[in-house]
């Protein structure tokens, strides 16, 4: 199959050493391109950490102390919150920091752990090579899957920009944190492919869908909450309620809110599930009764991240934590670059579109900057399609700013993976026909390459960050 000549590729892609016939086949066949480049990164990944454990010292390796042993080989694949997942998935939440973690990977690698012990003939128990085993091959499913996906996400949304689609994905693999994404069992990669999903179909007006796969991907990280909230909000009660004549805006609401609670609630509804376990785990016992059982709702998860891993508003804004904001301040800097550049070329009619209740002279509906067909992200190509982008920015700038001020501002090095407006953002950048952005966009993947090989010699030597 080959492509129209009336097609041209991007700079970034004709500048490619690789003969025609190659960059023609892979967006022929995006799927199949997206899934070998998947695969033979954690190869590459998997190999690296081998070595780099083989010939350089654990600095910490007390850390890595698990519940069950795993073989040597195994070793450098157990760091950071991979030693929970494994401990979790051998004992359960035996202790109450466990409880920070979802049990959806922990059940995963325990199940599968049960099914290798039955292959065996059903002697003894699942051991810690089994669940370390099949939380690297369901991750390694994970990763290809959440990259096919947020492909098929962008051609939903870009729908005349294969090549950007095709290097949306491909800078997708190519992210900093490439051991949490290629090589070992992390929830990152569950995390993304749920996300991904959740918003493919909810822009496909599947909404039903779209939440029950926000529900999975909350097993794994707690993200259905703010998905639910966020997405199904802006669409039932202030799109539909705001949409269309004066006379029914109020019917409109009234039918419009019950909707958005039953989605909202069945996209969170694990969550609230865990946290009611985790409360008949810990709260049973009135003489031993911890501070969050008689707190609110009796919700755990807030107070064991502050309470574990000091989390909270601005408590990480010290001077030692210094070289954690260095780190994470490429990602930080792209991540806000992108919201700016979108509110910056569409700003009035995002502002009426998110606050429509504005008096007119507040947010008068100028039109946005025209559309640039080489910066699809940041100049929408229509009213209609700056209209879809808008909850993607909002809730992309408003987890930016969560891990900036918030949380362990390092780990957006990984989690970066589960925000699709970042990686449209990165490849806005490097499909661009402009000087200066196609610069940066040369710089950030040379940034990811470099970066990514560091950061898995760091994973293997159990040295920060993580």
């Amino acid at each position: 199959m080959s492509l129209p000549a009336s097609f041209s590729l991007p700079s970034s892609l004709s500048r490619m050493s690789l003969p025609s016939r190659w960059r023609d086949e892979a967006l022929a066949h995006p799927t199949r391109t997206i899934v070998f480049a998947s695969l033979a990164l954690r190869c590459l990944t998997s190999l690296l950490l081998l070595l780099i454990f083989s010939l350089v010292p654990s600095f910490d390796a007390s850390a890595a102390t698990l519940s069950h042993a795993v073989s040597p080989y195994l070793q450098p694949f157990v760091r950071w919150d991979t030693v929970y997942f494994v401990n979790i998935a051998l004992e359960g939440y035996t202790h109450e920091q466990r409880a920070a973690f979802m049990p959806g990977l922990p059940g995963l690698m325990r199940a599968g752990g049960e099914g290798i012990r039955w292959l065996r003939g059903g002697k003894g128990v699942a051991s810690g090579d089994d669940v370390v085993l099949v939380g690297m091959a369901a991750t390694a499913v994970a990763t290809s899957a959440a990259a096919v996906v947020l492909h098929r996400l962008t051609v939903r949304l870009f729908p005349r920009q294969p090549a950007f689609a095709l290097t949306t994905a491909c800078l997708f693999l190519l992210a900093p944190g490439r051991p949490t994404l290629h090589a070992v069992p992390y929830t990152e990669p569950f995390a993304a492919l749920f996300t991904f999903l959740g918003m493919l179909l909810f822009y496909k007006n599947r909404d039903v869908l779209a939440a029950v796969v926000w529900a999975l991907g909350t097993t794994m990280r707690a993200q259905g909450v703010v998905l639910g909230v966020g997405f199904f909000g802006w669409k039932w009660v202030l799109r539909r309620t705001w949409d269309g004549t004066l006379s029914g805006r109020f019917q409109r609401f009234a039918t419009g809110v019950p909707i958005f609670a039953a989605l909202s609630f069945l996209s969170s509804l694990p969550f609230l599930a865990f946290q009611r376990y985790v409360y008949t785990l810990f709260c049973s016992d009135p003489s031993s009764l911890r501070p969050w059982c008689t707190q609110g709702l009796g919700f755990s998860y807030g107070w064991i991240q502050s309470e574990y891993w000091d989390v909270g508003l601005f408590r990480y804004w010290t001077i030692l934590q210094l070289p954690n904001f260095l780190l994470a301040a490429p990602v930080l800097a792209l991540s806000l670059a992108a919201s700016h550049s979108f509110y910056r070329s569409t700003f009035a009619f995002t502002l009426r579109s998110t606050l429509p209740f504005l008096p007119l002279s507040l947010a008068p509906p100028r039109p946005s900057r025209k559309s640039n067909p080489s910066s699809p992200l940041t100049h929408p190509s229509s009213p209609s399609a700056a209209l879809a982008l808008i909850p993607l920015i909002h809730l992309h700038t408003l987890l930016t700013l969560l891990l900036l001020t918030t949380a362990h501002v390092q780990i957006i090095l990984r989690v970066c993976v589960t925000n699709p407006v970042f990686w449209w953002y990165a490849a806005e950048l490097v499909c661009s026909t402009e000087g200066g952005k196609k610069r940066w966009g040369r710089r950030w993947v040379g940034y990811c390459v470099v970066w990514g090989t560091v950061a898995t010699g760091l994973w293997a030597v159990f040295l920060p960050p993580a």
